[in-house]
């Protein structure tokens, strides 16, 4: 169980560093690159970076589960 747990930490963890990477800072990002720079740059926030938003927080919560499982397990 512990093992598992591990495992899915690590996908989480690799996923969690890759979605951060793809958030558009000042100068654009990773996203802009991908179509997600295609409003202007007073036009707010694309719907692929609310998206990207969302799932990054999904995977964080699916991070910090693992971790609080494997401090209570491990």
């Amino acid at each position: 169980m512990v093992y598992v747990l591990a495992f899915l930490h690590l996908i989480f963890c690799i996923a969690l560093v890759g979605l951060i990477l793809l958030h558009s800072g000042k100068g654009g990002g990773l996203s802009a690159s991908l179509g997600g720079g295609v409003g202007g740059p007073f036009s707010g926030t694309t719907i692929m970076e609310k998206n990207l938003t969302r799932l990054t927080l999904v995977v964080l919560g699916l991070f910090v589960l693992t971790n609080v499982a494997l401090v209570f397990l491990g």
